[in-house]
């Protein structure tokens, strides 16, 4: 019994454990269409944000709403939200110097009058 309590807490968050919602994840699509991406291509950074966008808008969110309406307590479907946000959109930083990165140097052209 306790193995698998421990197995449990293991492999599922949260939210997973008690209400069996799986992690959010999308597809890529084919810039404008319904189509998915194949698997050996990639996509340009704007269109892999728009990409990103429009998995919020429109699976993101729904999967948000159909877990409230399912009696789900509000804020585990929130949570499963921030946690695909937080994942998928939150700009990461690009130095481990505590969160400060570092400025580009840049020339200044003063005019003297």
């Amino acid at each position: 019994m306790i193995y698998k309590l421990l197995f449990s807490l293991a492999f599922f968050s949260p939210y997973n454990a008690y209400y069996n919602l799986e992690k959010i994840s999308c597809p890529k699509w084919l810039p404008g269409t319904d189509e998915i991406l194949p698997e050996n291509m990639t996509l340009a950074p704007a269109l892999e944000l728009q990409n990103t966008m429009r998995c919020y808008c429109q699976v993101v969110k729904v999967k948000e709403r159909s877990c409230i309406n399912a009696g789900v307590p509000t804020n585990l479907c929130k949570q499963r939200t921030k946690d695909w946000v937080r994942d998928n959109i939150t700009l990461q930083s690009q130095s481990n110097n505590g969160g400060f990165m570092k400025l580009p140097k840049r020339n200044l052209i003063l005019n003297e009058n």
